[in-house]
């Protein structure tokens, strides 16, 4: 089973507990069978028993094997899939074989789920990360799946983030806009309003020196006729 922290979570593979059993009930039969026999016994039965407990202990390796490289497989494509984000490499749970070696039945691997703080950006990419580290194994487990998904969510939460930044920062942008036009159109007002100010004194210089031609005029005309 999976479980998670505030900023931790583990992907365990499943406990191969049918190989487990399997083995214990084997040794139990064989056991028994043998108990059942120490009262007649033949060299050829000590011989087919022991052919028999050879066959059955050979079998129960070859099991152990295998599920001792499913898991190891399982948790190494974790691994490789969480990179950074992982908390150090795979732990397993063991158990003793027939031939005396330990066999891995069960695996977990730490990694951080933490958001980024301050960064959604950071936090998107490190959700989806973390999406693939849980569904790296060809058969990912339930637990597995149900990291994944709280992984999904993180990233959803990162997305709305970042679409709500950039519809703010284009209002922003938007109003700035506006202001500056607004700014650029009071100076083009401004510029007129001093060009008509500069023509009407000019108009009225114009005036004022034709004024004065026509009086000095006038004057010259009643001097003649005195």
């Amino acid at each position: 089973m999976i479980t998670a922290t505030s900023n931790q979570a583990f992907f365990p593979s499943q406990p191969r507990r049918e190989v487990i059993q399997s083995v214990r009930n084997e040794d139990k039969q064989g056991k028994q069978a043998e108990a059942l026999k120490d009262t007649q016994k033949t060299p050829q039965d000590d011989l087919t028993a022991s052919q028999q407990k050879k066959l059955e202990q050979q079998s129960q390796i070859q099991k152990l094997r295998n599920t001792d490289r499913e898991v190891r497989s399982h948790e190494q494509a974790h691994l490789a899939a969480a990179g950074g984000i992982s908390k150090g490499g795979a732990s397993f749970e063991f158990i003793l074989g027939p031939d005396g070696q330990r066999y891995a039945v069960s695996g977990e691997v730490q990694i951080d789920t933490s958001s980024v703080a301050g960064d959604s950006e950071a936090t998107l990419q490190k959700a989806q990360q973390i999406q693939q580290a849980a569904l790296a194994p060809s058969e990912p487990s339930a637990q597995d799946r149900s990291v994944a998904m709280a992984a999904a969510a993180m990233a959803a939460e990162a997305r709305a983030e970042i679409i709500s930044r950039g519809v703010s920062e284009n209002t922003t942008t938007g109003n700035d806009q506006e202001e500056t036009h607004y700014q650029n159109t009071t100076t083009s007002d401004d510029q007129k309003e001093t060009n008509f100010q500069r023509i009407t004194s000019k108009i009225n210089e114009t005036y004022n020196a034709s004024s004065g031609i026509n009086t000095e005029r006038a004057a010259s005309l009643i001097d003649l006729l005195a």
